[in-house]
This record gives structure tokens, sequence and C-alpha cells, in this order.
């Protein structure tokens, strides 16, 4: 029973991997591997060029632009090209690593196979061969420019994949692309190599009912298949992919998602504050939510951390290679832009930590390059003398401590109104500007005006507002007339008692104010009684 599920765990992930190889490859209209268009910034066509100069490109040597198009009106419109050609190739090289610019020889139409189903086949317009080219300008006016071939012409590897994949070419590609590279090693004369591999291919692609036509035509333009080794890593690794029990889970292993839910329960990350100071090498500043990520990684947790730009994504993957190299741990972190990796480097850099980095972005590394780094690293390493953290741990855990207790009083409700500073600031500054006073109570005063006490002041005025406590004009107030000084005698007009003069004040001190018939009268605003 074991071995029948791991067989069908294993075709599965390969069911799978054969779909994401595809989504790799890119089968629209817009992979120029596959529907070539000319266009005037992402190509230039030397089919019809001088003869003789032609020659000198196909061979691998150095050949002007102006030789190539001697006469005026053709070399203007070419410059044109060949400066968009070349500022293409360059950003794709510097943002990617990639060397796109690729000289086609030859075009393969291919018609689409009869098909029954709901997606229809478009038919191929695609490159035959392909030969690495360089396009510099040869003056600073850019009037001219030099190109050159490097390397080897080799049949379209994406031609291939599609017409195995999409067009039900019978056979092994990679045999046939070995059968085509030799035939062209064999091969004298450069201009018969378009034929020549045109003609293995024809054959192969009759045995599988398939017609093409084939454009005798040499274009410069920019062909990438920098993705085309993940495609092969994924179609030959099915073994490797199935024992990883994500990735068998990703192609939706029952067992394997099974397994994965019952793993995640160990491995909770430890909280920010729960890890000591000699046991965290966070080389940057990382707030809470960051912390957890990296503590999930070091927990063994599969994750997965996404966020817009500027939340801090490049920071924690430099804190986390940072962390994982003092552990003593390997780190692969892999990127398609060149600009997502120097985001990265640099930050290690600021903290003098970019030794901690072997670079291979990019396709122009030399032997004598890796050496370089791996001498630059070796020799920094031995050179740096061990640390001794202990004092620095130790103040690190005290003011942690403090910083600890701080934020644990301001959040703790106080007596006697079981209110926090926190609460009470956050209510403060929520408080409309008319509602400030230049009142201040302390001690005592401010001990007694708990909630309670807030609660009966409250009450007391409601009850003095329903008294008509605030109509004091033609006697229709208890408090018309009273002269209550004590709390007795107002609680008593309160009750609706009229409380008996008070006498304990001399007239000769507190002289009676005149009142005028119908009791006190309000006065206006601004007016003197």
């Amino acid at each position: 029973m074991e071995a029948i599920a791991r067989q069908a765990r294993r075709e599965k992930v390969a069911a799978e991997a054969q779909q994401w190889a595809d989504a790799l490859v890119d089968f629209g209209p817009y992979n120029t591997l596959l529907h070539f268009k000319d266009t005037k910034t992402a190509s230039l066509d030397v089919t019809d060029a001088n003869g003789q100069a032609l020659t000198s490109l196909l061979a691998g040597r150095k050949t002007r632009l102006a030789a190539l198009f001697p006469a005026a009106a053709a070399h203007g419109p070419a410059c044109t090209r060949a400066r968009s050609l070349r500022r293409r190739m360059v950003e794709l090289d510097e943002e990617q690593g990639i060397e796109a610019g690729r000289l086609a020889l030859g075009l393969l139409r291919v018609d689409p196979p009869p098909t029954r189903g709901s997606t229809p086949v478009p038919a191929l317009r695609a490159p035959l061969l392909l030969q690495p080219l360089t396009i510099q300008p040869r003056t600073a006016s850019e009037n001219d420019f030099v190109l050159e071939t490097a390397g080897e012409a080799e049949i379209n590897p994406v031609l291939l994949y599609a017409l195995s994949r999409q067009y039900g070419m019978d056979g092994d590609t990679e045999v046939l692309a070995d059968k085509v590279s030799t035939a062209l090693e064999e091969c004298a004369d450069p201009a018969d190599r378009i034929p020549l591999a045109y003609e293995i291919l024809e054959a192969v692609l009759v045995r599988s009912n398939l017609t093409a036509e084939l454009e005798e035509r040499i274009v410069a333009g920019v062909f990438s298949f920098d993705r085309l080794p993940m495609v092969q890593d994924l179609r030959g690794a099915t073994d490797l992919l199935a024992d990883h029990p994500v990735i068998a889970a990703l192609a939706g292993d029952r067992e394997a998602n099974r397994a994965l839910a019952e793993d995640t329960g160990p491995r909770a990350p430890a909280g920010a504050d729960d890890i000591p100071p000699r046991s965290e090498y966070l080389v940057l500043d990382a707030d809470a939510s960051q912390q957890k990520a990296i503590s999930a990684a070091l927990a063994g947790s599969h994750l997965v951390i996404e966020g817009p730009p500027g939340t801090g994504k490049s920071q924690t993957i430099a804190n986390l290679i940072a962390t994982f190299a003092a552990q003593g741990k390997r780190v692969l972190f892999v990127a398609e832009k060149r600009a997502a990796i120097e985001a990265v480097t640099d930050s290690l850099a600021t903290v003098d930590l970019d030794g901690l980095v072997f670079d291979l972005h990019g396709n122009k590394l030399s032997r004598r390059q890796i050496a370089q780094q791996l001498h630059d690293a070796l020799e920094r390493a031995g050179q740096q003398a061990p640390p001794r953290p202990a004092d620095l741990h130790t103040g690190l855990a005290h003011y942690r401590d403090e910083t600890l207790r701080h934020i644990k009083e301001f959040h703790q409700p106080l007596d006697p109104w079981q209110v926090s500073p926190h609460q009470a600031i956050t209510h403060l500054m929520g408080c409309p500007s008319s509602h400030h006073t230049r009142l201040r109570l302390r001690g005592s005063a401010l001990r007694h005006l708990h909630g309670e006490h807030h609660r009966q002041i409250e009450q007391d005025l409601r009850t003095f507002v329903a008294k008509k406590g605030l109509t004091v004009r033609r006697g229709e107030s208890p408090w018309s007339h009273t002269q209550a000084r004590t709390e007795d005698e107002l609680r008593a007009v309160v009750a609706g008692r009229r409380p008996r003069p008070a006498h304990r004040h001399s007239p000769e001190r507190h002289p009676p104010h005149p009142c005028p018939p119908g009791g006190h009268r309000r006065s206006a605003p601004g007016r003197r009684p």
C-alpha cells in the first residue's frame, strides 16, 4: 500500500510540475521566441545587408553597422533600430541579468494542428536558430554601432518545447537538439546553417503530420529564454519534488497536506519579548510583525510573506540571512530582478555584512570573479576578532525589561477610576478644543473624583435641571428668593421645600439686594443687572 501511495503521489506531482513548466514558458502572443513580429524598437533585419559584411558578422567578427548598410538612406533607419534594440538589451541585462540579444537565423512558420479542444492553438512564426549578439555604440553620438556574434548558434529550445507540448511533435526534443548542434558544428559555411537545421527539423515535423515553411531571414532582436532551465528542472526532478512535503501539498496530494497540518503544532514561533538577546541576531530594525516572520522561519515553519512596496520585506530577508548565517546555516536567495537582490545586499553592506553573500546573479560571472569572491570572504573572516557580547547582552536585557515594565504600567488600569494612562491620554486627545479648561485638580480632590463620584454628580445635575434649577425668574422656580447657604438648605430646595431664611449673616456686612416685584430676572448677556 505504501508503494502504491508513493507512486500515486509521484504521478500527481509530475503532472502538476508539467503544468508549472508550461506556465513558465508562456505560449502567449507576446513571446518573441514563438511569435516574432518586426518592430522598430526591438528588431533589426540584416537579411539584405551587404553580403561581405554579413558573412563577417556570421563568422563572429566585429562588424560596423555602416558596413552592413553603406547607403545613407538605409543606414539612418538601421541606426534608429539598433539604438532602440540596444537600450532594451541593456535594460534586461541591468535589471534581470539577462543577455537577451540574439541573432535569429531563419523564421519557421508552423500551421496549427487540427484540434477539437476549446482552446485553439495559434500558428507559430518562431526563430529557427539563435546566436548571441552584442551591440555597442561606436561613437558617443551613437550614429554608428558595432555588432558582434558570440558563441555558437543553437536551435530555438522554446520552439522545440512548444512543438512537443502544443503541436504534438513526436520524439525526444533533447535528442533532436543534440542532432542539430552536431550538424551545425560540422557545417563550415555559416550561410548553410539555416537550411541544414531546417532539413533536420522538417523531417521530424513531417512524421508528426505537421506542415512548416521557412523564411530565410536574419534578424537581430530580443529573445529571452532565461526560464527554460527552470522548466527543465521541473521536468527532470520529479522524484526530488515528490519527496518534499510542501511541493507535494502544492500539487494537491492529500497525504502531504495532512502531514503538514499535523506538523504545525510544535513549531509555534517565539515572541519577540521571549527571545534572549544572546539568541537574537537582528542586524536591522524590525517591528513585531517582521520579528514574528523571522521567528517562524527559525522555528522551521513553511511560510509566505506578502506585502506592498516599502513594508520591509528586503529588510526582513537581510535579517533572516544574518540570523541563519550566525547559526551556521546556508540560505539561497533568488529574485527575478537584480534590483531586488541589491536591496538586500546593500542592507547587509550597511552593517558590514556584505561578505556573507556569494553573488551569482547574472550570467557574466567568470571563474576569476567567483574565486575572487571566495578569497575576499575567507580573508575577511580570518581577520575579524571574535566578539565578546556578554556585557552588551546584559545591558540589552536590562533596558528591554525596563521598557516592558513601562509599557505594562502605561496600560495598567489605576484605582480608583480603573482607567489606564493610555486610555486617559487617548480620550483627552479626542476631545474638541471647546471642551478644554484651565481647571486643574490635584491630590485628594483628584483621588476623590472616581467613577462613582462622577456618576453621582451627573445624576445630581440632571435632578437640578429637572427641578428648573436654571429657571430663576418671576418666582416660578423654588430657587427664587432663596438664601440657601448650606448643603441641608440646598437639599430642602431640591426636595421642593422652602428653607427658612438664614439669619446668621449680619445685614451690616451683607446688605440685602433690592429685588423687583416678581422675583429675580436673568440678566441679558453683556448687560449689567
